[in-house]
């Protein structure tokens, strides 16, 4: 991928999806509307997509529209997180060296897993990133991973935390501690993480939701890169 652009805020996907809930559901593509999706999968350009396989951009009329193709495009091997509903267009997300790049793509294009490998132990531990927040997990403490998160926003000077002990059910771990009330899921999915979280986690409007990238393999500070 050579070229991306910044996600829509989730705050402004929760009103669009509020006012005109039929339409929201099939134009929105951003970090809120990938987090819950109910089939995150996997995908591969194809080889015979030709050198570039342009998204299509996130916005009114799209996909599909004469003004829709996006700056942001793929090379055949690249590997995007999607949300699979079978449809024509998919919403997909590539992770670049540096940003991350949302969009949809035609499901054509792309060689999708059906079923997600499972990740070695190995392969969830260290530092991981989106924006402010901060995921950390590590293998130290027993047999089960252990998992600190925080989300912040400096703006506001706010910090919402998480922490657990789990091990992972394949590719996927769910936390429902405080009593149930406050749910983290985090899915591992071509090397990235996948999180949300339900509404009594999201203290002083803070969130854990969005696309994660390993910083560090390890989860001291001193190897943050």
């Amino acid at each position: 991928m050579r070229c991306s652009s910044p996600p829509a805020r989730a705050a402004l996907v929760i009103l669009i999806a509020g006012l005109f809930p039929f339409a929201a559901a099939a134009a929105v593509c951003d970090d809120y509307s990938l987090s819950w999706s109910k089939a995150p999968k996997a995908g591969t350009v194809k080889a015979d997509q030709g050198p570039r396989l342009h998204f299509q951009r996130v916005e009114a009329g799209c996909p599909g529209g004469d003004t829709c193709k996006a700056k942001a495009y793929l090379v055949p091997g690249d590997k995007v997180i999607l949300d699979d509903t079978g449809e024509a267009w998919i919403c997909a997300y590539f992770q670049g060296p540096k940003r991350g790049t949302f969009g949809w793509l035609p499901r054509t294009a792309l060689t999708i897993e059906d079923k997600p490998p499972v990740p070695k132990k190995q392969d969830w531990v260290g530092r991981w990133r989106v924006g402010e927040n901060l995921i950390l997990i590590d293998d130290t403490q027993g047999p089960k991973l252990h998992f600190e998160g925080w989300a912040s926003r400096m703006a506001t000077f706010s910090l919402t935390k998480f922490e657990f002990n789990k091990s992972p059910n394949s590719n996927k771990v769910i936390d429902k501690s405080g009593g149930g009330r406050c749910v983290v899921t985090i899915y591992w999915i071509a090397e990235l993480l996948l999180v949300n979280n339900t509404i009594d986690c999201a203290v002083l409007g803070n969130s854990f939701i969005g696309v994660y990238r390993r910083t560090a393999l390890t989860t001291d500070p001193m190897d943050e890169h």
